[in-house]
């Protein structure tokens, strides 16, 4: 049955306890015993743990009420005191305990029911508030952060069993001290302590962050990384009563940020290393290339039955200008160059690229344009912007070679509002050309995507060129800003934005050239290089066909050619050298090979997947001759 509460009479007179009884009974509280003496009253309250005590200050014997009180306040036992009448030295004896209530006798229901219903509620109301105190005490001192409370004096009021671990000393070394005393701080490589978080707090009004790398001073002179969070307390006026400290050892996650700090250092300097050997790698691919064509024409001069001098001279001229523009590319990408920008028509140069690229293709490729306007004259350095153009093109035509694909590409404008980054370069606000590239080839994960600007990198069967790194430093120059979109399976968008220029001049359409020859084939996809081998060999007396790629060299060999012997590069875009001979003599079963490479592909002159011999470059005319008469005199 519910009750209003639980009350212990405590009243030597019988008339009175019983009168107290049913008064208390019939409003709805429910007794649970009535004492004469103090004895008595100790028994029942310990068995029974009421919710009040109504307590005579007179009882017989040695003890009186006030006696008890003491005790059943230490229980959590609320009381009301009984009295008709008391001295002044017993009156402050019962002051001092603290009672919920006074009832004066002679009393009836009217003057005992309101003292207990009003005793009852604050009884139950300190309870609550014991409960939530001792609730928040275990909080505080179980939890792993140090806690300090102080008081609106900065004077220490708390602390738990972390802060007193943390700070060095116990408890009793803490409380009523001044924060200032006990909580030193310092930070490396400043003069001095630091002031007083508690202070800064109650000024500010509002939490207080000490700065990242402070530094604990204990008694002992040692020192721990810590972390620190002062806020201010305040009273029910919103006035600021004290503040609250909550402190952290740092020293485990300072550590832990100083090794990964340290890993990320460490690659990143990997990562630079690995750049450069990329950049070494492709940049002696290239040059052997150019002194493979300069030392070639230097050996035609050099024939005893006489060679065109002229036309050498002017292939070393060639090259070495080849050579000088691969410094300049060098240096366009790492931001040493200037370019010299002019307004140039970039729908036109889009679709001379195109028209020169398709020629070139695979079969299975297809080029589609889509133009929001028939000029957007864009402001540029020409060659450079033609350089970006083909660099676009030809990844895509890679990207979806052997089997075939769609490339589509977008020219319009865009005006931007500002603030955005692109990839390479900066969103300044003003009108760009927008030109996109899209391919439907396999796509790029996105730790393919992290290198794509570097130096010579390639997914390839090698790096073969600086290749996209030219267009990062190409577009960064120009002011504009290159992205990059692609995931796997879902091909690859390359969106290229150029600022627009207030006139356009259209560039001069160039014309293609073309060559032939009739029995040796020579595969290589260096303009220079597939040259200087064709007119080394005709002097020789040997009739050539060339092809820039595999993809060429096999729809020459399925469209009928008939050739002898197949000199073959073995780094080449879109089909290794391997694949191209592989193909070849699918065409021409037992057709001799003989593999020229600048690159660390053999093993003793034999080309590591099969036994065919590889000419390094630069490539000696007498080594050629010497493997090509050798193939040939074998068959």
């Amino acid at each position: 049955m519910t009750t209003n509460g639980r009350i212990l009479i405590v009243e030597d007179e019988s008339l009175v306890a019983e009168d107290l009884y049913w008064h208390l009974r019939r409003a709805g509280y429910d007794v649970v015993g009535i004492a004469d003496s103090v004895e008595m009253a100790r028994r029942i309250a310990a068995a029974d743990n009421p919710d009040l005590a109504l307590l005579d200050i007179r009882l017989k014997g040695v003890l009186d009420g006030i006696d008890l009180a003491a005790e059943l306040r230490r229980l959590g036992i609320g009381f009301i005191y009984l009295t008709s009448y008391a001295d002044e030295g017993t009156l402050s004896r019962a002051t001092v305990t603290e009672p919920l209530g006074y009832v004066l006798k002679p009393f009836g229901p009217r003057e005992v029911l309101p003292v207990v219903r009003t005793a009852m509620f604050r009884h139950n109301a300190e309870l609550r508030l014991r409960n939530m105190e001792q609730w928040l005490q275990m909080t505080l001192r179980s939890i792993g952060d140090g806690v300090v409370v102080t008081d609106r004096w900065t004077s220490i009021t708390f602390v738990n069993a972390a802060a007193e671990r943390l700070l060095g000393r116990e408890a009793k070394d803490l409380i009523g001290k001044p924060l200032a005393s006990r909580l030193v701080l310092r930070r490396p490589g400043v003069d001095g302590d630091l002031a007083c978080v508690a202070g800064q707090a109650m000024q500010a009004g509002e939490a207080v962050f000490l700065p990242p790398d402070v530094e604990l001073v204990r008694p002992d002179g040692s020192v721990v990384a810590i972390e620190d969070c002062a806020s201010p307390i305040r009273d029910d006026g919103g006035d600021v009563s004290g503040v609250v400290l909550v402190l952290q050892d740092a020293s485990e996650r300072r550590q832990l940020e100083k090794a990964r700090l340290e890993s990320e250092r460490r690659l990143q300097h990997a990562r630079r290393l690995e750049s450069l050997g990329t950049l070494a790698g492709g940049l002696a691919h290239d040059m052997n290339n150019i002194l493979t064509a300069i030392l070639g024409n230097v050996a035609l001069c050099r024939e005893p039955r006489g060679a065109p001098v002229a036309e050498a001279l002017q292939e070393i001229e060639l090259n070495a200008k080849a050579a000088a523009d691969l410094c300049h590319r060098m240096l366009l990408g790492s931001g040493m160059a200037e370019p010299v920008r002019a307004p140039l028509d970039a729908v036109a140069v889009v679709v001379d690229c195109i028209t020169r690229e398709n020629a070139l293709a695979p079969a299975g490729v297809q080029f589609a344009t889509r133009f929001a306007f028939d000029t957007v004259s864009v402001l540029a350095d020409a060659v450079q912007f033609r350089q970006v153009l083909q660099n676009l093109l030809r990844n895509a035509v890679e990207a979806v070679s052997p089997r075939g694909g769609r490339i589509e590409v977008t020219v319009d404008t865009v005006v931007v509002e500002g603030g955005a980054a692109g990839q390479i370069g900066e969103r300044l606000p003003g009108a760009f050309a927008r030109i996109e590239v899209r391919d439907d080839g396999p796509g790029m994960a996105d730790t393919v995507k992290a290198h794509v600007f570097e130096p010579f990198f390639s997914t390839k069967f090698t790096g073969r060129g600086l290749g996209l790194a030219s267009v990062h430093g190409i577009v960064g120059r120009h002011g504009g800003a290159i992205e990059v979109d692609s995931w796997p399976g879902a091909g690859t968008t390359m969106r290229v934005l150029w600022p627009l220029a207030p006139e356009h001049l259209p560039p001069a359409p160039a014309a293609t050239a073309a060559s032939a020859g009739p029995t040796v084939l020579i595969v290589d996809d260096d303009d220079a290089v597939r040259d200087v081998t064709r007119r080394m060999l005709a002097g020789r007396g040997y009739r050539c066909h060339v092809a820039s790629g595999g993809a060429e060299a096999l729809r020459l060999l399925a469209d009928g050619l008939q050739v002898d012997l197949a000199v073959v590069d073995i780094v080449m875009p879109g089909m290794t050298g391997y694949e191209v001979m592989q193909g070849l003599r699918q065409h021409r079963p037992g057709l001799p090979v003989v593999m020229v490479s600048g690159l660390a592909e053999t093993e003793g002159g034999r080309f590591v997947d099969e036994d065919v011999p590889v000419v390094a470059k630069p490539v000696a005319i007498g080594d050629l001759i010497a493997q090509i008469e050798a193939r040939l005199g074998r068959r």
